[in-house]
């Protein structure tokens, strides 16, 4: 038996994959709440971040290169979706984000750094 045919084939994404998947995601959270198709900025939000995930996991099997060998789950596929859509939409479309969702991520970025200089 082959154990290579078993093996998951899939690439991880790259920097640059992830890059072009947030700034998708992004543009289409922008655009979804300028053109008014969707006045609800929590439905557009999930709708970029699922599509997100979507693409890392059909086309990269939830790796990420970044995350080194570790086949990620869906819900941090998701949660890595929403910081880098965030991230982007906040500086192509810093109007259309509410001041709430602003604030919030500002708070979980902080987080995050704070953790990152624990270890």
């Amino acid at each position: 038996m082959n154990k290579r045919l078993y093996a998951n084939t899939k690439p991880p994404a790259s920097k640059e994959d992830v890059f072009l998947y947030k700034q998708m995601g992004a543009s289409f959270l922008c655009k979804s709440i300028n053109d008014k198709i969707d006045f609800d900025f929590n439905k557009s939000f999930a709708v970029s971040t699922y599509t997100f995930a979507e693409v890392i996991f059909s086309k990269h099997g939830n790796l990420i290169q970044e995350a080194g060998n570790e086949k990620l789950t869906t819900q941090r596929v998701l949660y890595i979706g929403e910081i880098e859509i965030l991230n982007s939409a906040i500086k192509i479309c810093p109007k259309q984000i509410p001041n709430d969702i602003k604030k919030k991520f500002e708070e979980t970025i902080n987080n995050l750094k704070k953790q990152n200089k624990k270890k």
